[in-house]
């Protein structure tokens, strides 16, 4: 535990950190548990750039956005929207708002429509059921 009581805190953030983190689910229950709202924000790894990418080099992406090589790179946990309100639906995490960017964190009319293939990043308020 952080050392924080429960409800210490209106909104936590995390941003571009639960794919680096050993148990995000857990880290998920903490920012839960030490505030009333969360923010989290993560790399899209079913963006249809990473997809590409590996259908036509045989490996894994580097970008901009994903400067590391498959070795050292931070990211231990991929996911896409999906994986991660399907883990929201299991641990009882309601999505409060979910907006669909690219790289400088514009919205993306058209990510709205598939998020898993067209939005490059993932931004989600959440709270407890």
């Amino acid at each position: 535990l952080s050392g924080f009581s429960d409800n210490q805190f209106d909104t936590v953030i995390m941003t571009q950190a639960l794919q680096a983190v050993r148990r995000p689910d857990e880290l998920l229950d903490e920012m839960l548990r030490v505030g009333k709202q969360g923010i989290v924000t993560f790399p899209n790894f079913g963006y249809w750039r990473c997809r590409q990418y590996l259908l036509l080099n045989g490996k894994m992406p580097m970008s901009k956005s994903l400067p590391h090589t498959w070795y050292n790179t931070p990211n231990i946990h991929l996911c896409t929207f999906k994986d991660f309100e399907i883990l929201c639906r299991q641990k009882g995490i309601r999505v409060l708002n979910r907006l669909e960017v690219n790289a400088e964190f514009e919205e993306n009319s058209f990510a709205k429509l598939w998020p898993n293939l067209l939005a490059e990043f993932a931004v989600y308020r959440i709270e407890k059921k």
